[in-house]
């Protein structure tokens, strides 16, 4: 399996922008990290990521 670097690249930096943006926002850093960490969660529970996200994925 080959990795596209510069799409990790982007997807990071796209990111990063979006959670610039909901810290400038006024969204507090804490929610941010709890709503990471819930990702993060369900994507080691599942051990992929889904392709839709939804209740029924949980």
């Amino acid at each position: 399996m080959s990795v596209d670097l510069n799409g990790i690249e982007q997807a990071e930096d796209e990111l990063e922008d979006w959670l610039v943006d909901q810290a400038e926002s006024g969204v507090p850093e804490v929610v941010l990290m709890g709503l990471l960490r819930d990702y993060a969660d369900d994507i080691e529970h599942l051990g992929y990521v889904p392709r839709m996200w939804g209740h029924s994925d949980q």
